[in-house]
């Protein structure tokens, strides 16, 4: 059952999600985090296949505990979130991540997560190996 999501959350997930969708129009790097896109949110990007892949990285305590849709989430210092939208359209054109590290948030309907313990680029890096298999990034 989706949790009722306050609106001043639900604003900043539309935000992040326009956020998310110009980045990935511009030109590809193999990885890089993003400056601050929204206080507490930054991109991680990447490309696979020549094709552009971008996650949102929610670094808040109040920010996690909403996207997973409980505030007793596990201690995590950030989660990579990606959108139903973009999983399909990468999935159509032959790149599927691999949804057994990812988990469907309860209070944002169409968005998937995967906790990461720390922030730093190779964590990060050995995430996004976990989601796209043979991810050289």
């Amino acid at each position: 059952m989706t949790r009722h999501v306050p609106s001043e959350f639900a604003n900043k997930i539309r935000e992040v999600q326009a956020e998310v969708e110009r980045a990935r129009l511009e030109s590809r790097r193999e990885f890089e985090v993003s400056r601050e896109v929204l206080p507490g949110v930054r991109l991680v990007k990447t490309q696979r296949l020549g094709l552009p892949i971008v996650f949102s990285l929610w670094s808040w305590d109040t920010d996690i505990a909403e996207l997973c849709g409980d505030a007793a989430y596990p201690a995590a210092e950030g989660a990579l979130a990606v959108d139903r939208e973009q999983l399909a359209e990468l999935s159509a054109r032959g790149l599927a991540l691999d949804p057994s590290f990812l988990t469907r948030s309860e209070s944002v309907p169409g968005m998937s997560y995967l906790l990461v313990d720390h922030l730093s680029p190779e964590q990060l890096k050995r995430a996004l190996a976990r989601l796209l298999p043979d991810h050289a990034a």
